[in-house]
C-alpha cells in the first residue's frame, strides 16, 4: 500500500489543524497525532452550547432617533456608545465531541510513515507501525467508517478508548465489541475572556452520545475497563456514529444521552453486517460522481519537485508540506500545480461539510476542537459565513448550497422581532453573527465596539446568495416558493430602515463597514450615516427583486417594487475620495488602519456586481492596492476574487502566492497550514472556499450579460483545460482548453434554449444554444 494522491505527507500530523479533515456535511473528523497513537477528532453539526431560544434585548425607547440624532451632529463616537444598549448576548459555541483514540501497542516498529487524503475518493489513508487506514464520513450510511489491516505475522494489538473536553461526560461498554461515549451537556461558551459552565447555569443541556463498534477479521476484540483491546487482528472495521439531542432552533433539545446512544446504536445496526469493500467502494462512487463534476488541469510547467525513491516512484511530486515550502521559499520557480490542489481541496471541504439537510458550514466548516474555540466557531455573517459558499454554484456543487438557503430561511423567521422591536420596521434582519438558535439582534451584550455588532444588513447580503442559487440554475419553483419571500421580507426591512442625509439621499443610518473604525478628533469612531457597503447592498438586493419579479409570478408584490423603484434612484451614490479610492464611509473618513484585512466597501465588485461604471472600477482598483497584499488568510482570498474581477491575473497570481504561504504557527501572517487549511491564522475555512471561488473567476465569469472565458487569465498559466464550471442562465462550460494564452475551445450546453454573449480575449460571438446539447466555439 503507497500513497497514490499528490495531497500526502512522510510525516505525522502532530497538531490538530495539521490533521486530515473527513466530513459528510452532519458528521466530521479530523485525522491526526503520532504514528503509534491515532486520533479521530469528532464533531457534529448540531452540537452547540446555549438555550434554543433567547429574547432579543430590550431597547431604550427613541435609541434610534438618538443615535441618528448623533451623527447629524457628528457626534460618531458617543452614537457607537449609545448603540451599546441594543446588544443582547454573544453567539453560542460549536462544541467537541472528543477523540476516538486508537493506540497501537504491537506491529511493526518503524517502518514506512505515510499519509494522505485522496480529495477524489473522499478517502484519507495513512501506514503508520505497520498498520494501514483508510477512512470516510460516508453520507448513505451517515458514519464514519474506518478500517485497519497489518501484514505483520502476529497481526494488530491496539486500544481503542474515548477522550472528551466536555465536563459531563463518562463511557460505558456495550457488549464486548462496542464502546459509548456518553455527554450530558456541552461544557463552556463564551470566549477565553468570559467562560461560562452552561450546566451551572441551568440552561438547557443538550446531550449527545458517540458509539464505536468493532468488526474484527482474525483475533479478538474485548472490554478492558473504559477501552476496547485488540489482539492479534489482521483487519477489522470501526463504525462510528454521533447523535444529540438537537430538536430544533425553537425547541428544547433533548437531555436524555441514552435516547441518542440507541440512536447511534441503531444506524450503526443497519450497515454492520456489509462488507468492507461494498461500503467503501458506495462511498467512493457516490463521492467521486460529485467531486468530478468539475476538473482544472494546468499544462506546459515546471513539474513538481519529485519525492525520494525510497519513499515513493520517482515519478511521484513531493509530500505536500515540503511543496508548499520550497514554492514559498523563492529559490526557484513557483509551484503552479498547487493551484488547482488547493482548488479541488475547496470542493472537497465543502462536500465534507455542507450536504442537504445538515447544518450550514461555519467558521470552521463542520470541525473544532476547543470548547471555547476561536470567535465561537459560530456563523460571522459579515463575510466569512457568505465566503464559505462563494464556490457552490460557479463550481457545480449547488445542492452544497442548501444548508445556507435553510439557514437564511431560519433567519427571516427568526429576525422579524428584532427589525420591528429595535429599527420599528418590517421585514427581517440579522447582524453580524448568528449560531444553531439563529440569533439575529446585535451581539455583545452592551460591551462590544458597534464595529462587531451593529450592522443590520447581514439579512440583505446573505439573500443575495439565493438570487445566486436562482440566477445559475433558473428554477422556477425555487424562485417563487423560497428566494423571493425571504428576499421581499430583507427588502422590505431595508425600505424601513432608509432614512433621508442632508443631500436628500437615502442612507442607512446608522451604518458601519463591518469591523472597519475611521478617525475622529473624539477618538475611533465606527457608525456613521451611511456606508459603501450598505448601499451596495441595497441595490443589490433590490436589483434581483426588481430583476427577477417576472419569474417570481404571483410571488412578486406590487406594491414592494413600486417602493423599490422609488428607493433606488435616491440611494446616496459610491464616491471617490482624494487619493482616487472608493470610498467606504459617508464621506471622505481618516482610517484607522489602512491595511485593514476587510474590504467591505467592494462587495459591489465582488462577489456582487453593482460596481460597473468604470470610474468606480477604477477607484475599486485604487482602493485595493492602498489595502496592500497582506492580510489574513480570508482577506487574501477575497482580493484575489477581487483581481479577478478587475480581469488583472498577474495581480490575482501574485495573491495566490500569499494564500500558498506555508504558516507553522499562530503568531503568523495568513496563509495556509502544511494541511492546506487557511491560517486566518487561527483556522478558518472560509479562505478556502473563497480562493476556490475566486480560481474559478480567473477562468469564467457571467455576473454581466456576457459569459466571459479566461477574463483573468494568470501569465503563469500558458496552456490547461477545465471542465464542468456553470455560468448564469442555467449554462454548463463543459470544456473549456487553451493553450498559449489564448482560448482553443470551448463546450458550451445550456438546459433550456437561449442567446448568449461569448467574449473571450481577442475575441466576442452572439451564439444560440440549444437545450440539452453540447455547443463547440472554436475562435
Amino acid at each position: 500500500m503507497q500513497p497514490t494522491s499528490p495531497f500526502w505527507y512522510d510525516r505525522p500530523a502532530l497538531r490538530w489543524a495539521d490533521g486530515i479533515p473527513v466530513g459528510n456535511g452532519r458528521l466530521g473528523a479530523m485525522l491526526w497525532g503520532p504514528p503509534e497513537v491515532q486520533r479521530f477528532s469528532l464533531n457534529e453539526d448540531t452540537f452547540w452550547s446555549g438555550p434554543p431560544t433567547a429574547e432579543p434585548p430590550a431597547v431604550p425607547a427613541g435609541l434610534l432617533a438618538d443615535v441618528r440624532a448623533d451623527l447629524r451632529a457628528g457626534r460618531h463616537v458617543a452614537a457607537g456608545e449609545r448603540l451599546k444598549a441594543a446588544q443582547g448576548r454573544g453567539a453560542e459555541a460549536f462544541q467537541p465531541i472528543g477523540d476516538l483514540v486508537l493506540r497501537i501497542s504491537g506491529g511493526a516498529e518503524g517502518g514506512s510513515l505515510w499519509r494522505e487524503l485522496d480529495l477524489r475518493a473522499g478517502v484519507a489513508r495513512q501506514l503508520a507501525c505497520g498498520v494501514a487506514h483508510e477512512v470516510c464520513a460516508d453520507t448513505a450510511t451517515g458514519l464514519l467508517l474506518i478500517r485497519l489491516r497489518t501484514g505483520h505475522p502476529a497481526g494488530l494489538d491496539a486500544a481503542l478508548s474515548w477522550r472528551t473536553p466536555q465536563l459531563r461526560s463518562r463511557v460505558r461498554a456495550l457488549g464486548s465489541d462496542a464502546l459509548a461515549l456518553l455527554l450530558t451537556a456541552p461544557s463552556h461558551v463564551g470566549d477565553d475572556a468570559r467562560r461560562r459552565p452552561v450546566v451551572e447555569h441551568g440552561d438547557p443541556a443538550m446531550a449527545a452520545a458517540a458509539l464505536a463498534r468493532v468488526r474484527c477479521e482474525g483475533g479478538d476484540v474485548m472490554v478492558d475497563g473504559d477501552r476496547l483491546r485488540l489482539r492479534g487482528v489482521r483487519a477489522c472495521t470501526v463504525l462510528v456514529d454521533v447523535r444529540t439531542g438537537f430538536a430544533g432552533r425553537d425547541r428544547t433539545p433533548g437531555g436524555d444521552p441514552e435516547e441518542c446512544l440507541g440512536r447511534a446504536a441503531r444506524a450503526i445496526e443497519a450497515a454492520q453486517d456489509r462488507p468492507w469493500a461494498e461500503l467503501l467502494d458506495a462511498h467512493t462512487a457516490a463521492h467521486r460522481a460529485l467531486m468530478d463534476r468539475v476538473r482544472l488541469r494546468l499544462h506546459d510547467l515546471p513539474e513538481p519537485a519529485p519525492a525520494p525513491r525510497d519513499a515513493q516512484p520517482h515519478n511521484t511530486p513531493a509530500p505536500l508540506d515540503v511543496r508548499l515550502r520550497a514554492s514559498a521559499a523563492g529559490d526557484g520557480p513557483r509551484d503552479e500545480q498547487l493551484a488547482p490542489l488547493l482548488f479541488d481541496f475547496g470542493r472537497y471541504l465543502l462536500l465534507a461539510c455542507s450536504r442537504p439537510g445538515t447544518q450550514a458550514a461555519h467558521l470552521q466548516g463542520l470541525w473544532n476542537d476547543s470548547v471555547t474555540p476561536p470567535w465561537h466557531c459560530d456563523y460571522t455573517v459579515n463575510i466569512n459565513t457568505q465566503m464559505n459558499y462563494w464556490p457552490a454554484e460557479s463550481t457545480a456543487l449547488p445542492e452544497c448550497h442548501e444548508p445556507l438557503i435553510d439557514l437564511v430561511a431560519d433567519l427571516a423567521a427568526a429576525g422579524t422581532g428584532v427589525a420591528r422591536g429595535l429599527y420599528g420596521t418590517d421585514g427581517w434582519t440579522c447582524h453580524h453573527n448568528t449560531d444553531l438558535w439563529r440569533a439575529t439582534w446585535p451581539v455583545g451584550e452592551g460591551n462590544d465596539d458597534p464595529m462587531w455588532s451593529s450592522w443590520p444588513l447581514a439579512g440583505a447580503w446573505l439573500c443575495l446568495h439565493l438570487a445566486e442559487h436562482w440566477r445559475y440554475g433558473r428554477d422556477a419553483r425555487f424562485l417563487r416558493e423560497r428566494a423571493w419571500p425571504v428576499a421581499a421580507g430583507a427588502a422590505r426591512f431595508l425600505l424601513g430602515l432608509l432614512t433621508e442625509d442632508a443631500d436628500g439621499h437615502l442612507a442607512t443610518a446608522p451604518a458601519t463597514s463591518p469591523e472597519n473604525r475611521f478617525a475622529t478628533a473624539d477618538g475611533p469612531a465606527s457608525v456613521d450615516l451611511s456606508t459603501a457597503m450598505d448601499l451596495t447592498l441595497a441595490r443589490e438586493l433590490f436589483g434581483f427583486l426588481t430583476e427577477s419579479a417576472a419569474d417570481a409570478g404571483p410571488a412578486a408584490d406590487p406594491a414592494l417594487l413600486a417602493d423599490i423603484a422609488a428607493a433606488l434612484p435616491r440611494l446616496r451614490p459610491l464616491a471617490v475620495g482624494s487619493r482616487g479610492e472608493l470610498l467606504e464611509w459617508h464621506t471622505e473618513r481618516t482610517e484607522t488602519e489602512p491595511h485593514h484585512r476587510h474590504v467591505s466597501h467592494l462587495v459591489g465588485l465582488y462577489p456582487g456586481s453593482a460596481l460597473a461604471e468604470p470610474r468606480l472600477r477604477a477607484a475599486a482598483r485604487r482602493s485595493l492596492d492602498l489595502r496592500g497584499d497582506e492580510g489574513t488568510g480570508w482577506s487574501t482570498a477575497w482580493k484575489i476574487g477581487l483581481w479577478a474581477r478587475l480581469g488583472d491575473g498577474a495581480a490575482a497570481h501574485r495573491l495566490l502566492g500569499v494564500m500558498l504561504r506555508p504558516v507553522g504557527s499562530d503568531e503568523e501572517g495568513g496563509g495556509v497550514y502544511p494541511s492546506l487549511l487557511c491560517a486566518h491564522p487561527p483556522f478558518q475555512i472560509d479562505g478556502n472556499f473563497g480562493a476556490t471561488a475566486a480560481i474559478a473567476e480567473l477562468l469564467l465569469q457571467s455576473h454581466t450579460d456576457v459569459l466571459d472565458l479566461l477574463p483573468a487569465l494568470p501569465p503563469a498559466w500558458p496552456a490547461g483545460e477545465v471542465t464542468g464550471l456553470r455560468a448564469r442562465g442555467a449554462v454548463t462550460v463543459e470544456r473549456l482548453a487553451w493553450s498559449g494564452g489564448t482560448l482553443g475551445s470551448a463546450t458550451l450546453r445550456a438546459e433550456r434554449a437561449t442567446a448568449v454573449t461569448v467574449r473571450w480575449p481577442g475575441g466576442t460571438r452572439t451564439l444560440a444554444l440549444p437545450a440539452g446539447a453540447p455547443y463547440v466555439l472554436r475562435p
